[in-house]
């Protein structure tokens, strides 16, 4: 229920892109070259951050991250499979937020467990707005469709153990796949629209994504 969460039917909605090559090149086994790969991924990410999308190139990264550019194109073909490693790495982070705070929803109510996820939802988006800008934007540029269906799937099944959880209150055509997407589609819906507005959350969006959430779910 956030930044990037949703691209439902992502692969019909663009035209199509020449062929990239976004997987990485080399796998780093061993700890000094996994070492290396998470120093460049993290000078991606300050690249990113500081000059958005039209400042972002390999020789900035490899100069931010104090490596060669040849080190660099040992494990990256070229910018979009840097950003491509980085879409990974936040999809990654964001499933594991959100897992766990459906975990700490255990023994809440439902209105205090949507309270939960959906401050998790604003402040994926707004923690750090350009970089999350940039890349909501190559999210739906890059041909990555299948990985972001993966990660959505993680997602859904989150939000369904949620609605597991307060089965007992909920009529039961909601706790179901199609419930769980709504919800993301929604969340996305509302957060993004108010990010590119604002760098910063409206004070009005929490008790707004909360009523949003709550109707969908207790509406007859």
């Amino acid at each position: 229920m956030m930044r990037a969460i949703t691209h439902f039917n992502y692969s019909h909605s663009l035209p199509l892109m020449p062929r990239l090559q976004l997987n990485a090149r080399k796998q780093p086994n061993q700890r000094r070259s996994q070492a290396t790969v998470e120093t460049i991924l993290a000078a991606a990410a300050r690249v990113l951050t500081k000059h958005s999308l039209a400042g972002f190139n390999t020789n900035r990264v490899a100069e931010v991250a104090g490596v060669s550019v040849g080190s660099l194109y040992q494990y990256f073909a070229n910018k979009e499979s840097l950003v491509a490693a980085l879409i990974d790495r936040e999809q990654e982070r964001l499933a594991l937020a959100v897992e766990d705070t459906v975990k700490d929803c255990a023994g809440k109510s439902l209105g205090d467990g949507l309270l939960a996820l959906a401050r998790l939802a604003i402040d994926q988006q707004y923690r750090n707005p350009t970089f999350a800008a940039a890349l909501d934007h190559e999210e739906r540029r890059l041909p990555i469709g299948s990985r972001l269906r993966r990660h959505e799937e993680r997602l859904g099944a989150a939000v369904i153990a949620f609605l597991m959880m307060h089965r007992s209150v909920l009529p039961a055509d909601r706790v179901a796949p199609d419930t769980a997407r709504d919800l993301l589609l929604i969340t996305r819906a509302l957060v993004e629209a108010d990010a590119q507005e604002t760098a910063t959350p409206p004070r009005d969006l929490e008790r707004r994504l909360l009523r949003a959430l709550t109707g969908y779910l207790t509406a007859p």
